[in-house]
């Protein structure tokens, strides 16, 4: 009787043992698949963090400044974004605006992931016309609202600036006012922000304020000028010796309409060299050599790059849809000329990367001796990473 009693209290023992395991096992599993979840999720989060700018700007004679601001530092406010590594892609576009009468009522870049694309044309812009006021800004906004393509993803930052010192006209008649354009760009997601420049004009504060608040935007009041500072450094010059080089280097294939449309991308790249800054262009390297500025940097069917990223099939390629370059070649011949130029391109962008890393540690050095200057892009810049980050925790 003894030995039945002990036999039922230990197979009683092993029975709740058992049981302990497999609850442990079971919340550890579950523990896992929860971590493993949350990975994902961030991972799919981060990679869907996109961020949308168009730049609305006044460009009659009086915002000359403005103009000067946009051409010198758009590249730091991008490349000054493209640090933050929650940033997949970056577009941009601008609409620039005058009156009826001028020789452009509005004139638009579209919004593009091409960024040396949206620069050629800016470089394009000189601030004239005017004279008088109110200007066409309802015209502008519901262009930079309605006529950009937009992503429609709810996880990307999108935002308008509106940028110049006097109001919009609110009497044309066959006009879409600004609070219209603004209940558009809510329902798109758009955060819209104001920049009020100078003294003049006071009467376009309040039509600046009303066209932050309806989406709940930013508004500043700046000095006439879009005053800004620059730092050169000792490394810009052959900061953009190698970036050019790298551009040089751009070779496509495909149809005839692929390879001209990415060759006339080059050549407009190629161009800002000659019309754009030292500076400014220094600037514009950095962001080009980030990973966000590298997705827009080559354009589609750049050999190189396809060739490094293991894509290019060159015996599937008709001859007469490669560059001339390579055009009745072998294979191997092919080949040989694609492996030096992606080895010179690799050497390039090495050397650029520590140009960059000194540059910026001169900048840092400087930085300092502008403390009481006004900054245009800072200011920007600013409003842009608040409004991502809260948009971002919604």
């Amino acid at each position: 009787m003894t030995n039945k009693i002990t036999f039922i209290i230990l197979c009683f023992l092993l029975l709740n043992c058992k049981n302990s395991t497999d609850q442990s096992v079971k919340a550890d599993t579950q523990l896992a698949e929860l971590s493993q979840a949350k990975i994902e999720e961030e991972t799919i989060t981060k990679a869907t963090r996109n961020t949308e700018i168009v730049f609305c700007l006044d460009a009659t004679g009086s915002m000359s400044g403005l103009i000067d601001t946009a051409k010198e530092k758009i590249w730091d406010i991008v490349t000054d974004l493209a640090q933050n590594e929650d940033i997949d892609t970056l577009k941009m576009g601008m609409v620039f605006y005058r009156d009826r009468g001028d020789v452009f009522v509005t004139k638009q870049i579209p919004i593009s992931i091409d960024l040396d694309e949206v620069y050629a044309d800016l470089l394009e812009i000189r601030a004239d016309g005017g004279g008088d006021t109110p200007e066409s800004v309802n015209q502008a906004l519901v262009e930079s609202v309605n006529n950009m393509k937009w992503s429609s993803d709810k996880n990307t930052y999108k935002t308008i600036f509106v940028v110049g010192d006097c109001p919009p006209h609110m009497d044309y008649s066959n006009d879409i006012k600004y609070t219209e354009s603004c209940k558009q760009a809510a329902i798109k997601g758009i955060t819209i922000n104001t920049i009020k420049l100078g003294n003049s004009c006071s009467e376009a504060i309040v039509h600046f304020k009303k066209m932050s608040e309806c989406t709940n935007g930013a508004y500043l009041k700046l000095d006439q000028d879009a005053q800004d500072y620059t730092i050169a450094t000792p490394y810009d010059s052959e900061i953009n010796s190698a970036s050019k080089d790298i551009d040089n280097s751009r070779m496509y294939y495909g149809s005839s309409v692929v390879r001209r449309e990415n060759y006339d991308k080059k050549e407009k790249s190629m161009k800002v060299y000659d019309d754009g800054s030292e500076t400014a262009n220094s600037s514009r390297a950095e962001y080009k050599s980030s990973k966000t500025g590298r997705k827009g940097a080559y354009g589609t069917n750049e050999i190189i790059n396809d060739y490094n990223d293991g894509k290019l099939e060159l015996d599937k390629i008709k001859d007469d849809q490669l560059p001339k370059e390579l055009r009745g070649l072998s294979i191997s011949e092919k080949e040989t000329i694609i492996l030096d130029l992606s080895n010179e391109r690799k050497e390039n962008y090495s050397k650029l990367q520590d140009l960059i890393k000194m540059k910026k540690e001169y900048i840092k050095s400087k930085e300092s001796e502008q403390t009481n200057k006004s900054s245009f892009s800072k200011e920007v810049i600013k409003i842009i990473k608040e409004q991502s980050e809260k948009d971002k925790s919604h």
